[in-house]
């Protein structure tokens, strides 16, 4: 059986006409035209938040934690002692090179010391060297008389002068040693400075007055030289930390403002000023870290909140934009006239600044 369907003239017209607006509709363009309005230009980074002048608190020596001074949240005076490593070793080191400047120093300066027996020698040396002085002299002057025998007057002689070389081996014996001990006293006293010096350096203190905001170690475990052991900053005053890419370094400066939303405090803007550019790009990352610092900041700040900031490098008032999504390559719009050139200026996110080329009236198309 064959159906057919028929349409009276109304339903011709009614779908005709649907047609039609449904096909004009599809044809239609997006389009829009220039407004006025404030352009803001700005450089986007993260944000974290540290405290002013953290650094990590680190040990010169390798050892294990016997035990902390300081709490996570609590504060540290400057020089304050943060922990304490096991120093077993570097206080029987200590101990030896204490004993053994106390043992030089009696024998250079004690009672029963090393020079004091060469003294009591040199001195009866020089005693008897004066004697055999005063006889060679004599014998010598009764032979120049004939009084006695030439050999007897030599001989005389030939003793004082063993005298006389005696003392003078001693006395130099005696000025070698007391510079030997001098320099062995003194190198005694710098191994006892030394060994005190290694002891102190099991006293990890901290070179800042500030709050202790993380301790990474426990007691008992083991830290290298120069390995984290805890986290010492400021606790009142935060900056921000923020990356800027190498391409936008170059348009910002210290002191600009920076607009800063909070993950911990979302819905509100807190402003700042750019404080600090590093001179050197990290070549991994190809950023630079810059630093910022609160105008007015939240009641309560933690260390590690992020969020994001935008460093404001120009502002505009009433400035004639379009879309972004409607500037084609080469600075060309299309209009009523088709494609035309524009001069471009200032840029966000969403909009950019017609210098010249279309006016507030002229009707611009979304690219298809």
């Amino acid at each position: 059986m064959i159906y057919s369907l028929r349409m009276n003239s109304s339903m011709k017209f009614f779908f005709f006409g649907l047609v039609f607006l449904l096909f004009s509709c599809s044809e239609e363009r997006e389009s829009t035209f220039p407004r006025n309005t404030d352009v803001v230009e700005s450089v986007y980074s993260s944000v974290v938040l540290e405290p002013q002048g953290s650094y990590k608190v680190v040990s010169s020596v390798p050892g294990f934690i016997d035990r902390f001074a300081v709490v996570e949240g609590g504060t540290v005076a400057m020089n304050g002692t943060i922990c304490f490593l096991k120093n077993d070793p570097a206080l029987i080191n200590e101990q030896n090179a204490s004993l053994g400047y106390d043992l030089v120093q009696q024998n250079l300066q004690g009672e029963a010391n090393m020079l004091e027996e060469m003294r009591l020698e040199l001195q009866s040396l020089k005693s008897k060297m004066r004697t055999d002085s005063v006889n060679a002299q004599r014998y010598k002057s009764l032979y120049d008389k004939q009084a006695v025998s030439k050999s007897e007057s030599e001989r005389f002689q030939l003793i004082y002068e063993q005298t006389q070389a005696a003392f003078k081996s001693l006395q130099n014996r005696y000025d070698r040693t007391k510079s030997d001990l001098k320099n062995q006293l003194s190198q005694a006293g710098n191994n006892r400075k030394l060994g005190g010096l290694r002891t102190a350096d099991y006293t990890i203190r901290s070179v800042i007055s500030g709050k202790v905001f993380q301790i990474l170690k426990e007691p008992g475990e083991y830290v290298n030289m120069q390995e984290p052991i805890a986290i010492v900053g400021n606790g009142t005053d935060f900056q921000l930390k923020m990356l800027v890419d190498e391409i936008d370094i170059g348009r910002i400066s210290i002191g600009q403002k920076v607009l800063v939303r909070l993950e911990a405090y979302r819905g509100n803007v807190y402003e700042a000023k750019l404080s600090y550019i590093s001179p050197k790009m990290d070549e991994k990352t190809q950023t630079f870290e810059v630093h910022g610092r609160f105008v007015k900041a939240p009641q309560k700040l933690y260390m590690g909140l992020t969020g994001e900031g935008n460093i404001i490098v120009g502002e505009k008032k009433a400035a004639l934009v379009i879309p972004r999504s409607y500037l084609q390559a080469g600075n060309m719009v299309e209009t009523d006239k088709g494609l035309v050139k524009v001069t471009t200026g200032m840029s966000n996110w969403e909009d950019i600044e017609i210098v010249s080329g279309i006016t507030k009236e002229t009707r611009i198309y979304k690219p298809e």
